[in-house]
């Protein structure tokens, strides 16, 4: 359930304006959406958002200048969404204050896990305690696995948080790096490949084929989801 979930949208791309909307108005968020700097300012003055998705190239400008001047990371955190994926790009979106940064194209499920992860973060969004898939109970706060008759599985702290992502998402596919700052708490910390060692530690812990995976469900070119969630 959302405690608080005001989302203003600066996008003047209309289809990724309306997918960005669609997204998060079925996960239930309140979102406002505008084109440019301007009328961001003016949401930004009028109305209390809990959280900005902000694209960089917009007509009357850069919007570098809007994450400078509104972004507050302990009340208002910025997840830029943009093409621009060099380096210093990255770098020049979080000096100006930026909280995440996601690069286009993104897949839908990317997008809705670091909206949730932002709110998390913030105290914003509260965190199911105990999460299920099929006879498995994955317990957030105690971090423990445990099977039906509630025996436990013996995880290590990587292979808990990335069960933990994938359980969080509710079935959306997330891509590698989603899953790698899961585990270590930035993308530059890890090698993907990390990702792939630890779902296949987990489906021989969990699954009864891991050959056969029921539950950590790969999926081609995109990532990982975990299936039977209840």
């Amino acid at each position: 359930m959302l405690l608080n979930r005001d989302v203003l949208v600066v996008e003047d791309d209309d289809a990724n304006r309306y997918l960005c909307e669609t997204l998060l108005l079925k996960e239930g968020y309140q979102v406002q959406a505008v084109t440019n700097i301007a009328d961001a300012c003016t949401s930004l003055k009028a109305r209390t958002y809990d959280l900005v998705i902000l694209d960089l190239n917009l007509p009357d400008g850069d919007g570098l200048t809007l994450a400078r001047q509104y972004c507050h990371p302990d009340s208002l955190p910025f997840l830029i969404m943009t093409t621009r994926g060099a380096a210093q790009e990255r770098y020049l979106g979080f000096e100006a204050g930026a909280t995440d940064y996601l690069i286009k194209p993104f897949h839908p499920g990317e997008l809705i896990y670091r909206v949730q992860h932002l709110m998390r973060k913030s105290g914003k969004q509260e965190v199911q305690d105990r999460l299920q898939f099929g006879d498995w109970t994955l317990d957030i706060v105690e971090r423990t696995l445990a099977d039906q008759a509630g025996n436990p599985v013996n995880l290590t702290r990587g292979e808990f948080d990335l069960l933990a992502a994938l359980a969080s998402s509710r079935g959306r596919v997330l891509g590698r790096d989603s899953l790698l700052e899961a585990i270590t708490g930035d993308t530059s910390n890890g090698h993907p490949r990390t990702v792939d060692v630890l779902i296949s530690r987990l489906r021989k812990k969990i699954e009864s084929d891991p050959g056969q995976p029921r539950h950590i469900l790969t999926v081609p070119g995109l990532g990982y989801r975990l299936e039977n969630l209840s």
